[in-house]
């Protein structure tokens, strides 16, 4: 008899109850027909134990070998596999299942994640994006290269966006470690709606994707890139490039902010320019940082700001843009509002730590891809689960349980 690895839950969440119907054999075998992984009835393995094998069975993508996986098939279906036979099923229509079987569950979780409830928030969405990279065996460079070339081997990178009022995945997407945020924004687009708050990294900095925010009635926060041209506006409607010593001096306490209008075009945006002064022992790292950089670069990539007074003077402070009006986000909300990014730096830790996602030994592309794919799915329903706790919870006790420690009791579940 087949073992189940995803036990029932009887909760009346419509997530779980889709998310059960799913995972059936029935469906699990169907959908397996439909991508051509499973072509005659009488395979040994079927599509329902590859999916388990692969989200409940694989601990390690380091350490477990295809013999230990043969182990486990054994173990838990009483299939038996030649080490050679279970290799060729992690093959194109291998992964194309996993990542069916993927977006049916991303696409399941997102749905049932939409009807909770919102924070107390102006915002419609608070949308975070970021991307996490780890190396790959450098046989893999062919697939996924690293940013330098051969020099880095081979480097995957997961972007990354989701909701944080919602805690719904917008999207999730596996790169080459040389590709930028950018240029993977700029490929995939931003999907804005109006009263949305976008949380910018400076990895996606550019001005063509704040006025698009903007023009549909989106807001932004974003730390300063240095170099960025800020203008003030005169009674004759004339823009002036801003006097960053004026601005220094105009500072008197802990928080400075003043309306300014960004970028070089005839239609500029207006926004608020916001500095917030930091501790001196954080200056002094900083400095230092500027500093070692500085030493590793080659002379033509140097920044023209390196060294300059300019540049220490403004490492004494968190400095941000943000077109949000004053109403919907007060000057002291700007700093925590932005702050709230290190939920998805956390995510990142979990999926590394926790689930191991970056342990990855020699192994084919496929094989890589399906264990990729199913530890997504082990993630996406273990957050899911934790967010489905922390609701019930709250409303009989003031017991919240934190994400780190939901992922891990969740795992070993």
């Amino acid at each position: 008899m087949e073992k189940n690895c995803f036990k029932d839950i009887n909760l009346s969440s419509t997530c779980f109850g889709e998310l059960s119907k799913f995972f059936k054999a029935e469906s699990i075998e169907r959908l397996g027909r439909e991508v051509k992984f499973v072509e005659r009835s009488t395979s040994r393995l079927s599509a329902w134990m590859f999916l388990q094998l692969n989200t409940c069975l694989v601990s390690n993508g380091k350490v477990d070998s295809l013999n230990d996986l043969g182990t486990e098939l054994f173990n838990n279906f009483g299939v038996k596999l030649t080490k050679q036979s279970l290799d060729e099923r992690f093959n194109i229509h291998g992964v194309s299942f996993m990542r069916k079987c993927f977006e049916s569950i991303f696409e399941k979780v997102l749905s049932a994640s939409s009807k909770q409830k919102h924070f107390s928030c102006g915002f419609k969405r608070i949308i975070l994006r970021d991307a996490t990279s780890f190396q790959l065996p450098s046989d893999l460079t062919t697939y996924y290269q690293g940013n330098a070339g051969d020099t880095t081997g081979s480097v995957i990178k997961i972007q990354h966006e989701f909701d944080l009022l919602s805690g719904k995945i917008l999207k999730l997407d596996f790169r080459n470690g040389k590709e930028t945020d950018t240029d993977w924004l700029n490929q995939k687009g931003i999907d804005i709606s109006a009263n949305d708050l976008h949380l910018m990294d400076l990895g996606y900095y550019k001005l063509t994707h704040f006025t698009d925010i903007a023009q549909k009635g989106g807001y932004f926060i974003s730390r300063y890139k240095i170099g960025t041209s800020l203008f003030t506006k005169n009674l004759e409607g004339e823009y002036q490039p801003i006097e960053w010593d004026v601005i220094f001096e105009q500072i008197k306490g802990d928080n400075f902010e003043k309306e300014l209008y960004l970028g070089c075009s005839k239609n500029k945006l207006k926004v608020r320019l916001h500095l917030q002064k930091i501790p001196e022992a954080i200056v002094q790292k900083r400095l230092k940082k500027y500093e070692n950089k500085e030493k590793n670069q080659s002379k033509k990539r140097r920044s023209p700001y390196r060294n300059s007074d300019f540049k220490k003077e403004l490492a004494h402070y968190n400095v941000f843009i943000t077109n949000a009006p004053q109403q919907l986000l007060k000057t002291s909300q700007i700093y925590p509002f932005y702050m709230l990014r290190w939920q998805i730096e956390l995510l990142f830790k979990i999926w590394k730590s926790v689930f191991e996602i970056d342990k990855i030994g020699k192994m084919s592309i496929a094989r890589f891809e399906c264990y990729l794919y199913g530890k997504l799915i082990s993630i996406l329903l273990s957050g899911y689960i934790q967010r489905l706790f922390n609701d019930f919870t709250k409303q009989q006790t003031d017991f919240e349980l934190s994400e780190w420690k939901a992922y891990k009791i969740v795992k070993k579940t």
